[in-house]
Formats: structure tokens, sequence, C-alpha cells
């Protein structure tokens, strides 16, 4: 059997065998294979391997590795790069890549082969010298990041969102380009709190900003980059941030005054026109779910008693950024999911709810809709929500009042469950909120006028 030298020393195994254990290890351990044995003993032999020390085989196995190294350059290079090749004079040619350059590269010459290799060789060993210096920075770690971020989320709005905030607070700001490895808590926290100043930062925009830089952190903690995400050792005094002026609750939800004329040119709607979409109107004052998950419901969603509706999956927008950057919408899309682990949950129907319900299904049944199960269909064709969005949008057009979103539908259910003192507890179970926080700080509105107020006022203070 032959083995030559430089298959021997290539060896990993052989090599540690060499360096940590002597050579009386080494014979014990390849008398396992008699015939490679005494092939490799009578190679060492020959070349006079005996007599090398300890030292000299440890040179000598270094010089080994950069020859394999070497080969391994030079093959990439011709590979995934670019040719050698010999001029009419005898030269010999190839290209480096340069990104100065328009074309991408740069041409080299040498007048043998082996200078044109060494030449080679040379370049991409000093280009991993250079990578190997290079610092860490949250420039060049915020495109792994957020390639990771896209795999543990299916909304596209949510990476579009970070994109945009990554442009508005970090592109154009030093702190992208420094050396994470160097950032310590006093200077994060100056960081932080120039930029609320410069920026005037409410609480949710600071908290959308920070958002990427603790990740990324994180990310280089992870990776053992850094030794911890030091971002998270400080706070800032919430008095800082800006304070936001409380909306008029008469702009986040439809008055009660309001609601039953948006509903009745909902019915007006379906009756003349037959489409179902219409309907997803009254039954979302019903049941106070999300448009994703109104759009998404399905008729297997409802549950054998027929008073409870099993919120689990919702439409989602899918966008796609084109090469400047931007965002564009493509599509809608159904996921079996929906945004939070809260949101799947039973929602209580009324009567009213499960009374639309059914001539919801009865309308799907006359007119053969029945794709996928899905409730609201539209010339024989599954919905998006934007056609619910477009009819309420037209609603109140007629009716004369301000623009207001399905979200704002939302808001008034939850708000009427309130009124009717509702359990805080039982409203956040049905609404689908993570906690009541939520719940009361950014979805309790009041819905009667100012001379429903006074009238009230007037009744409870009176003698």
């Amino acid at each position: 059997m032959q083995i030559t030298f430089l298959e021997f020393f290539c060896s990993s195994l052989f090599a540690s065998c060499i360096i940590s254990k002597g050579w009386y290890f080494l014979h014990k351990k390849i008398q396992c294979n008699s015939q490679t044995a005494t092939a490799v003993w009578s190679l060492l032999e020959q070349c006079d391997i005996m007599e090398l020390d300890t030292e000299e085989l440890s040179e000598l196995i270094e010089m080994t590795k950069q020859q394999k190294l070497e080969k391994a350059i030079l093959n990439e290079h011709i590979e995934n790069f670019y040719h050698i090749w010999q001029n009419d004079k005898g030269v010999y040619l190839t290209y480096l890549p340069a990104k100065d350059k328009p074309k991408g590269r740069r041409a080299i010459s040498a007048s043998t082969q082996e200078r044109l290799e060494q030449k080679i060789i040379a370049f991409y060993l000093e280009q991993k010298k250079d990578e190997a210096q290079e610092i860490i920075t949250l420039r060049k770690l915020y495109p792994q990041w957020l390639k990771v971020k896209s795999l543990e989320t299916t909304a596209s709005t949510y990476i579009r969102r970070i994109d945009n905030d990554w442009k508005l607070y970090y592109e154009t700001d030093s702190i992208v380009d420094k050396d994470i490895t160097k950032f310590t808590k006093a200077f994060l926290k100056e960081w932080a709190l120039t930029k609320i100043r410069e920026k005037s930062l409410t609480k949710k925009q600071y908290y959308n900003m920070a958002v990427i830089i603790r990740h990324i952190l994180e990310y280089a903690a992870e990776h053992e980059w850094i030794p911890t995400n030091i971002y998270n050792s400080f706070k800032i005094d919430g008095k800082l941030f800006r304070k936001v002026k409380k909306t008029d609750d008469e702009t986040q939800v439809f008055l009660i005054t309001e609601q039953p004329m948006i509903e009745a040119e909902a019915w007006e709607d379906f009756y003349k026109n037959g489409y179902t979409t219409a309907l997803a109107i009254p039954l979302a004052f019903q049941i106070g779910v999300r448009l994703g998950e109104l759009t998404a419901l399905k008729t297997t969603d409802l549950c054998k008693d027929g008073k409870y509706l099993h919120i689990q999956r919702m439409a989602q927008k899918v966008e796609r950024q084109r090469p400047d950057g931007t965002w564009y919408p493509t599509s809608w899309t159904t996921v079996e999911h929906v945004k939070t682990s809260a949101g799947n949950r039973y929602v209580y129907l009324t009567e009213e709810a499960r009374r639309i319900i059914k001539i919801i299904m009865d309308n799907n049944a006359e007119h053969n809709c029945y794709d996928d199960d899905f409730l609201f269909f539209q010339n024989g064709k599954h919905i998006t929500p934007i056609a619910i969005t477009t009819r309420l949008r037209k609603y109140c057009n007629h009716i004369d009042i301000k623009q207001k979103g399905v979200h704002k539908i939302r808001k008034s259910y939850i708000s009427a469950l309130l009124d009717a003192g509702i359990n805080i507890n039982e409203i956040r179970k049905q609404v689908g909120h993570e906690d009541e926080r939520t719940t009361l700080h950014n979805y309790a509105f009041n819905r009667v006028d100012t001379l429903q107020n006074e009238a009230a006022i007037e009744k409870a203070l009176g003698i």
C-alpha cells in the first residue's frame, strides 16, 4: 500500500499525535492497521523523519498547511473568479477583484506562471488579513440580523417598518460605523439621550428606534462577538419623552349615533348588490376582531354550539423590497396564525352576530361560494381587507362623517364593553390582548357627543 509523505502530514489525527504525544504513541497508534503502519513507518525512515524533534515536526506540518492553503486559494481564484492565460509575448496574465474599477476587476501580469500565482496568493492572503482585522459595526451586522429577523416572522410589514426606522435613525448616524466592542454603557446612554432630544421622540418612537440597536447587540452577544448586550443595562426616564396629545375621542371610535347609520348603509348595500362583504362591517361591530382576522374567517371556525367563534388565522399583506430600498405591496395571503399568542381565542357571538353569520352562510350557499370554507366573498372570490376598507370609506362619505377605518370599529367594540361594565380581563381575552394595560390605555374612548355628555353630567349630579 502506497502512502505519500504529504498525505500523511495532511491528516489532522496523525499531526496531533506527533505534536502532543510523541513518536512512541504514534507508533503504537498505527499498529492497529499493520499494512498502513508499515508503509508509513518505512517512508518516515527513508526521509530521515525519525531524527526530527517536536519543534521541527511542527514547522514541517505548518509548511504543509500553508501549501494546502495556497493551493486552495489558486483553485478558488480560477473556479470562481478569473482564469490565467499567456499572451503572444509570453507574459502570464489574470484579473483580481477591484471594487474601485469600472468592471470590478484589475489586470496583473508576471513573466512566469509561478510568479503570477505568488502575486495571486499574496493578494488573497492580504485580503484575509484585512478581513480579520476589520472592526465589527452596526452597519455590517444590520443586514445579517435583519435576515435572521425575517425568518422569525411572516409579516413583511414588520420588516419594512424596521428598515424604515433604520433609514430614519441610523443610516446617517456615525454610531453605525463604530466598533461595537468598544461600546460602553455611558456612551450608549448618551447616544440614546441625544437621539431623544434631537428627534423629539415619543416613548413609542424611542422604543421602535431602540429595538434595532438592542436586538443587533443581542445578536452579536449570541455569536460571542461581544461579551454581553450592555444596551439593556440602563433605563431612560419617561419624563424625557415628548408627550403625545391625546386625540379626540370622536376621531377614534364610531359614536353611538354614527354606528346605526353605518350599519344601515351596509345592509342596504348587501340587499342591493348581494355582496356579503358589506355584512363584514356590522359583524365587526358585534365581535371586535382585527381586520385581517375578519377577512380570514371560515365557517369551520364556528363552534358546535354556535355561540363562539375561533379566531386562529389572519390575512397578511406580502411586501417586497426594490433594489433602491423602497417597498411595495404585492398581494395578500392568509396565514394559519394570528398576531400574538393571546390572539388565538374564542370570541362570544351575540344573537345579532349569529343572525348576521347565518345570513352570510345562506347567501354563500345560494350563490355556490364555498372556496376553502371562507365566510366572505365578492364576485365568487374570497375577499381581501381592501374590499372592506373601501366599503367603509364609501359609507362614511355617504352619511357625511369623518373617515374612520375598520380598526376604529374594534375600538368602538371595546369601548362599548367597558361602558357596560364588563370585567377588564374578560374584555382582554375577547379581543386578544396580552395584558389589560393595552386595552385600557389604547382602546378606551367616549362614544357619546358633547350634548350627550352634558346631559349625562346633569343627570349624574342633579338633585
